[in-house]
């Protein structure tokens, strides 16, 4: 889980160096609010985005590598649990699994 927080954390100072670099001398425009891009609302359209060089997305796909930390180390838990034969435990770990997939998609 560290390498994954680690991968993260380093995904989103890249893309915060080059935004900073690139919108050096912008002023905020916080007057009003016009919502996230499309291409930075679909986890494909940010990886495709990001493909073509695009700041955001690399801040964005930093987020979604630490909102998928605890899904990968769920997921190898069931896992590890069915591996070992611990039915009870594999069947917990799979409904957790479960309950996180369906709380990130919908």
């Amino acid at each position: 889980m560290l390498w994954g927080v680690a991968l993260a954390a380093v995904v989103m100072i890249a893309g915060g160096a080059i935004f900073l670099a690139h919108h050096a001398g912008q002023t905020p425009g916080d007057h009003k609010f016009t919502g996230e891009p499309a291409d930075l609302r679909h986890p494909v359209a940010i990886f495709k985005a990001a493909l073509h060089g695009n700041d955001d997305c690399l801040i964005q796909i930093g987020v979604l590598l630490l909102l998928f930390n605890p899904l990968v180390r769920v997921a190898l838990a069931a896992w590890g649990y069915a591996a070992s034969r611990d039915r009870l435990y594999a069947v917990i770990g799979a409904f957790v699994l479960a309950v996180l997939v369906v709380s990130y998609f919908v």
